[in-house]
């Protein structure tokens, strides 16, 4: 694996709950930022400054690298092994100089440090008062599935790829509205990767070419139904296998496939985008 991603491997274990399931926590939709350049962070960037800032018990929502807190007048304080490593992709030029077009990137990691970490630069905290209204599992749901003209049919939880169909019990068939919902978002969650969205897996065909290509696509719709529940306070554990098996399965899915694992992090977010994508994000 790359040095890279193994430090945001590595930062994460540190800092994941004893058999729990990372996803599951709220703490993932809050917005993290660079200080200096206001920029919100994305995909794998934003779960684990996240994390991070909810283990750690930071206020502020704003981070930074050493330089970049030098620059503004700032100094760390007591702030040793408090780094946090992001991903960002470097670019290259072109092997053959005659080919000005082609350009290659290559992954890079920089560590940023929350600003309740720093003194010298005033930590801008979140506003209060103007949080974003809570929107009903209900109506997320049914708007997104008619913007993408979606067919709804009555069957055990599932989605089908080739005909474009998700299919879901009735509510009153199930143990509780965080089921269903839980549920719900699960299914939906793979239909955006449908060819004509964001295009993870063939139209033709409910099969993957791998276990682990299945696993990740799984991953991606278990972490995009937990942010999607997180966002209109459905429990997001409703749904899961609350089992050791389940749980160690997952774990060990991070631990022996941590690329595949940081690739459906940032799936799920843009997943998580694509639907919320007239609800404001």
């Amino acid at each position: 694996m790359h040095k890279s991603l193994q430090k945001v491997i590595e930062t994460l274990k540190a800092h994941m709950e004893e058999g729990g399931l990372i996803w599951h926590n709220p703490c993932l939709i809050r917005a993290q930022s660079n200080a200096i350049s206001g920029n919100t962070y994305q995909g794998i960037n934003q779960f684990i400054t996240a994390i991070v800032a909810n283990t750690e018990g930071y206020q502020s929502p704003y981070w930074a690298t050493f330089k970049q807190i030098q620059a503004a007048g700032g100094q760390l304080v007591e702030a040793r092994g408090k780094g946090v490593p992001i991903i960002f992709y470097k670019r290259l030029p072109s092997r053959d100089s005659k080919d000005t077009e082609q350009e290659r990137f290559v992954i890079r990691h920089s560590f940023v440090f929350n600003l309740d970490l720093v003194e010298g630069i005033e930590a801008v905290l979140p506003e209060t008062g103007n949080a974003t209204p809570v929107t009903s599992a209900e109506h997320i749901a049914t708007r997104y599935l008619n913007r993408e003209q979606i067919t709804v049919s009555h069957g055990t939880p599932a989605y089908a790829p080739g005909t474009d169909r998700v299919y879901m019990p009735s509510v009153e068939e199930v143990v509780s509205t965080d089921e269903y919902y839980s549920a719900y978002f699960h299914e939906v969650a793979h239909s955006t990767g449908h060819p004509q969205r964001l295009c993870r897996f063939g139209m033709e065909s409910d099969r993957f070419e791998s276990k682990e290509d299945y696993s990740k696509e799984e991953l991606v719709a278990e972490i995009t139904s937990a942010m999607l529940c997180h966002s209109c306070q459905v429990d997001s554990q409703a749904s899961i296998k609350n089992s050791a098996a389940y749980l160690q399965g997952w774990s060990r899915f991070i631990q022996d496939k941590a690329d595949a694992f940081l690739t459906a992090v940032n799936q799920a977010y843009k997943a998580r985008e694509f639907i919320l994508a007239e609800e404001g994000g």
